[in-house]
C-alpha cells in the first residue's frame, strides 16, 4: 500500500489531570474511508480536533503528505488541504446554498478578504462553488436559502463547503447525526463516492452505517486504541463486543440485587419530542420512573440517551410533550426551577468547578435547593456515603482522581433536597475498584431516591437496575425488567447491539 497521506503517531492530549487521548496512532490512505468509533467520551472528537489543528497535541506527531504539521495553525492546515466538518451544522441559513459554498471557496484563496474587490467577480471561487455543489448533489438547489434545506440537505451542503476549499483529506465529525433513514443513506453514499478521490476520516456513532462504508476502522475506548484494522476485525473483536455489549464485570454483574420500588410513578414522560436545530433527536418518547426505582436508559451511541436526561432537567427543553414529576408539569421550565423540585443531575464529564474545593463544590450544589422536595442530604450523610471525600475535603476538585471526581459529582447532585438522580455515564473511565465502590453506593441509594442511569457498562447497569428502557434513534424500542436482558444474551443483542 502507498504511504499514508495523513498519519498520527502516539498522539496524546491532556486537559489538566485528564488524559482524553492517549498515544493514538493511525494512517489515512488515499481512496479509503477510515472510521473512528467508540463510546461516548472515548476521545474521538478530541482526536479529530487535534488532526485539524483546533487543539494542540500534548505529545506525539502529525504528518501530512510527509510534512510535520504539529505546529501548524488550523487555517494553515486548511489551506494545505485538511478539510473538516463539525458535529453541528455550521452554515449561514439566510444565505443561498451557492453563497455558502462560495464563501468557503473564497476563504481558501490568497486574497480571501480583499474588501475593495467584488466577490461576485471572483470567478475562481464561483467556479469552485459550482463544482462542489455538483459533486454533493446540490446543483439544483444553488439559489435556495440554505436554511430551507432539510437537515440531510444541510449536511450535504456542509460537505460541499468542505469540497469547495479543494481539500486533499476530509475529516467528518458525525455527519449522519440526527438524520432520517433515507437521508443517512444519501449522505453515506456521498461520503463513499468522495473517498474514491480523497481519503475520508469518519467519526460516527451509527455503527451499522460505519461498517457498510468503512475500509478501515479504529475503535477507541477511554482515549486509547482498542482495535485498529478492517471492518471484519472490528466487528468480530471480543474486546469491541465487551465495550458495546457489556464490560464483562462478572463479580458485580452476577450479584442478585433486590430493589423494592413503590407503585407510585415519580417521573413520567409522554409524547416528548426534542430537537437540536433541525435534528429530531427524541421522537414521541414515553416512559416512567417509579418511586425508589432504578431505571437503566440504554442504547447505542447517538440514540438520544444523554439528550433525554437533558430534556428532563431542562437544559434541552422538549418542543412538544409532557414531563411530570410527582404529577407536576416540568416541561419547558427553567433548569433551576426543575432542580429545586428535587432532581439532581450528574452530567457526563462531571462538570465540577475546577479550583474550588470539595467543600465549596458541595456548598454550591446545596445552594437554594431546600424546598422540602425529597430527602435532605446533609453534609454528614453525604460523607458517610462517600467517605473518600472527607479525606479530600479541602482539596481542589481538579486535583482529585477520576473516581473521586465522580463521587464528588454525585454528592453535589444529592446535596440539598433530592428525590430523583439523573446519572450520565457515571462509570466511564474509572478503575475497577472505583467502579465497585460507586456501584455499591448507588445500590445503597436505591432505598432513598429514584435513579435514571445511562452507562455503556451494560452488565453493571443491568445488575443494578430494576427496569430497562432501550432507545434507538430517539425512539423507545423496549421497556422491560433488567434481569431479562442480563440473563438472555440473545435478547440483549436484539435490543441493544448491531
Amino acid at each position: 500500500m502507498a504511504e499514508p497521506l495523513l498519519r498520527s503517531d502516539a498522539l496524546t492530549r491532556r486537559f489538566g489531570g485528564l488524559t482524553a487521548v492517549n498515544g493514538v496512532s493511525l494512517d489515512l490512505h488515499v481512496g479509503e474511508v477510515h472510521a473512528v468509533i467508540g463510546t461516548n467520551g472515548a476521545g474521538k472528537s478530541t482526536l479529530i480536533n487535534m488532526l485539524s489543528g483546533e487543539l494542540p497535541a500534548s505529545d506525539g506527531t502529525i504528518e501530512f503528505d510527509g510534512h510535520d504539521i504539529g505546529g501548524w495553525s488550523q487555517p494553515r492546515r486548511a489551506r494545505a488541504g485538511v478539510g473538516r466538518s463539525y458535529q453541528r451544522t455550521t452554515i449561514f441559513p439566510s444565505f443561498s446554498v451557492l453563497e455558502n459554498c462560495r464563501l468557503s471557496a473564497q476563504a481558501a484563496l490568497p486574497r480571501a478578504w480583499a474588501v475593495w474587490e467584488s466577490a461576485q467577480r471572483c470567478t475562481r471561487s464561483l467556479d469552485a462553488a459550482h463544482r462542489a455543489l455538483a459533486a454533493a448533489g446540490l446543483a439544483d438547489a444553488a439559489t435556495r436559502p440554505a436554511g430551507l434545506l432539510s437537515h440531510g440537505g444541510q449536511r450535504q451542503l456542509e460537505i460541499a463547503m468542505c469540497l469547495a476549499t479543494a481539500p486533499r483529506v476530509l475529516l467528518l465529525d458525525e455527519p449522519l447525526a440526527g438524520l432520517a433513514a433515507a437521508e443517512r443513506e444519501r449522505v453515506g453514499q456521498l461520503i463513499k463516492g468522495i473517498s474514491r478521490d480523497l481519503p475520508v476520516l469518519l467519526v460516527e456513532h451509527d455503527i451499522d452505517r460505519v461498517f457498510a462504508l468503512a475500509d478501515a476502522v479504529t475503535v477507541m475506548n477511554d482515549g486509547e486504541v482498542l482495535v485498529d484494522g478492517t471492518v471484519a476485525e472490528a466487528r468480530g473483536s471480543a474486546r469491541v463486543q465487551e465495550v458495546y455489549i457489556g464490560a464483562g464485570t462478572h463479580a458485580l454483574a452476577g450479584r442478585a440485587l433486590e430493589g423494592h420500588p413503590a407503585d407510585k410513578v415519580l417521573l413520567a414522560l409522554s409524547g416528548v419530542n426534542t430537537f437540536y436545530g433541525k435534528s429530531h433527536i427524541l421522537r414521541d418518547v414515553a416512559l416512567d420512573v417509579r418511586d425508589r426505582e432504578i431505571v437503566a436508559l440504554l442504547g447505542r451511541n447517538g440514540a438520544g440517551k444523554s439528550t433525554l436526561l437533558k430534556t428532563v432537567i431542562g437544559i434541552t427543553p422538549p418542543a412538544t410533550g409532557s414531563v411530570t414529576l410527582a404529577g407536576e408539569e416540568l416541561a419547558r421550565r427553567p433548569s433551576a426551577q426543575i432542580a429545586r423540585r428535587g432532581i439532581g443531575y450528574v452530567p457526563q464529564g462531571r462538570g465540577l468547578f475546577a479550583g474550588m474545593s470539595v467543600a465549596h463544590n458541595l456548598e454550591l450544589g446545596r445552594l437554594k435547593r431546600r424546598g422540602g422536595n425529597g430527602t435532605f442530604w446533609e453534609e454528614e450523610r453525604i460523607l458517610a456515603a462517600f467517605p473518600r471525600l472527607k479525606e479530600r475535603w479541602r482539596s481542589p476538585a481538579d486535583y482529585l482522581s477520576g473516581g473521586e471526581q465522580q463521587m464528588l459529582a454525585v454528592a453535589r447532585a444529592l446535596a440539598g433536597d433530592t428525590r430523583l438522580l439523573l446519572l450520565d455515564e457515571p462509570f466511564e473511565g474509572l478503575a475497577p475498584a472505583v467502579v465497585e465502590e460507586l456501584f455499591e453506593s448507588f445500590h445503597q441509594l436505591r432505598g432513598e431516591v429514584s435513579i435514571l442511569i445511562v452507562d455503556h457498562h451494560l452488565d453493571l447497569v443491568l445488575a443494578l437496575s430494576d427496569r430497562t428502557v432501550a432507545l434507538e434513534r430517539g425512539e423507545v424500542t423496549h421497556i422491560g425488567p433488567s434481569r431479562a436482558l442480563a440473563s438472555d444474551i440473545e435478547l440483549r443483542r436484539r435490543v441493544l447491539w448491531v
